[in-house]
Parts: C-alpha cells; structure tokens; sequence
C-alpha cells in the first residue's frame, strides 16, 4: 500500500530516561496528591515504579519523593509476584518481571493508609521500520521521521519518545490508528530539546517507538490536552490508577532505533 504522511506537532514538558518519564501533573489548584509512574517494558532495565507526591500549578516543579511504599507487580498470566525495592527516593525496580507481549499485570501499591491499583496487558510488539530527517521549508530545523506499518487488526496505539543528542524531547508524540489501519506510516516529529534547541546537522536523534494500550494513550493524550488549555483551572489528566492517584501504569513493547541528522 502507498504510505501515508502526517504531522503531529505537541509541545509539553517531558522527560524520559532509560524509560523514565518526569511528568507535571495535577495543574488544579489543590492538597498534595501522591503521583504514580509506572512501567513494563519487553526490555532489560526498564521496569520501574516511581511515586511522588504533586504540588500545585503556581509551585516550582519540584515533586518530592515517596519513600517506605509497599510496591507489588504481578505478572498474571506468568504467575509471578516480586515485591520491588526502592533504589533511589521513590523509585520501586524490579528484577524478576520483564514484560511480555500478551501477558496482563498489575500493579499493588500501599504506602501510609492509602491503596492504589491498576493492571495493563501489553500490545504485540511492532517495529519501528526505518526513521529519517526531514528539513522544513519554513525554518531552518529538522523533522525525524519515524516508519511502521500498522496491523490489520484495528486498536492499535502508539508512542514516540525522542532524544536530542542524549536529551530527551520536550513533546509527547501519541497517535492511534483510526485513520491509518493497516497502513505504512510516516510522522514527522518536530522534536525540540529540553532548552526548546531545534534539530541541526549533525545532531544524533533517538526515538523510542512504545505500542501502549487504550489507557495509556487515553493518559498521554489528555495529558497533551490539558498542557495547552488557556483555562484557569485545567483539568487533570485521565488515569488507569485507581484509589485516587494521579498518573497512570503502562505494560509496553519498544522498539529503538538512531539517526545522525545529515
């Protein structure tokens, strides 16, 4: 089939290393709420569980972290359990679940007198085919452009997560394929550094490719939303932890691949 082209442009503040997301959340005005991040990932090193606490939208983003939790991950279709240990402040790894494609887990967290839990069952893994740089005709950066091919089987949802010369990305890049199901894709990310740098010549480009299941995308997305609203009082983005945290807990398959911007 020919390929089909689009441009997504977002702008939000985000920031992922070896899989960690620092996401600003709960721009109402309100009492501290603690923050989940959660992720299971098909690869080595990844699999993680931070909790914060928020602070309101006028504060510094400064999130402090939320030590002594009990963090449980279970792997239900395996049957394993592993209790995680705290590595840094607030940081929960685990050593005995790596995700598999198909398989369901979920997440137990207690710390103080609160419960929060949520479960997620990872997408099929799909590759990330080809990515190369584009040059716009209106400015003088660059434009990364990740390649897949989308299944035939409708539902699929998808996650770009790109680094600038070893900096991550400040966008959040979400689509699904409601318009492009079992089509080759091509999108064309304008990705900008965390100092709002552009793409030049020379620079080398890392893009994670994330098959996410509905409610992550569904996070992210609103996530994106809520960051350009011009309301007073944006609304928080829509999470998959129940107990009333804010964030969300995401079973995933990556897919890694480079370029140096020629």
């Amino acid at each position: 089939m020919k390929p089909i082209h689009f441009v997504y442009i977002f702008f939000v503040a985000y920031s992922l290393g070896a899989c960690q997301k620092v996401i600003n959340v709960d721009l109402n005005s309100s009492a501290p709420r603690y923050v989940v991040e959660g992720n299971i990932v098909n690869s080595l090193g990844a699999q993680f569980v931070s909790i914060t606490r928020s602070v309101n939208f006028a504060q510094d983003n400064t999130f402090p972290a939320v030590s002594g939790a009990l963090v449980i991950v279970t792997d239900t279709t395996a049957q394993i359990k592993d209790t995680l240990k705290e590595t840094t402040a607030g940081k929960y790894a685990t050593s005995k679940i790596l995700g598999t494609p198909g398989h369901t887990y979920s997440l137990y967290i207690k710390t103080d007198s609160n419960v929060f839990t949520s479960i997620c069952t990872m997408p099929p893994f799909i590759k990330l085919d080809s990515l190369y740089d584009t040059k716009s005709t209106f400015r003088s950066s660059y434009s990364i452009v990740p390649v897949y091919t989308d299944p035939v089987t409708i539902g699929n949802y998808y996650q770009f997560v790109a680094y600038i010369n070893g900096n991550p990305s400040d966008g959040i890049y979400v689509t699904n394929d409601n318009l492009i199901n079992g089509r080759s894709v091509s999108l064309a990310l304008n990705s900008r550094g965390p100092d709002n740098s552009k793409i030049n010549a020379g620079d080398d480009v890392t893009i994670h490719f994330y098959c996410i299941d509905s409610a992550t995308y569904q996070y992210f997305y609103t996530l994106q939303q809520t960051k350009n609203q011009n309301s007073a009082t944006p609304a928080n983005p829509i999470t998959n932890i129940k107990g009333g945290a804010l964030g969300y807990f995401s079973a995933h398959t990556e897919d890694v691949r480079s370029i140096t911007v020629q």
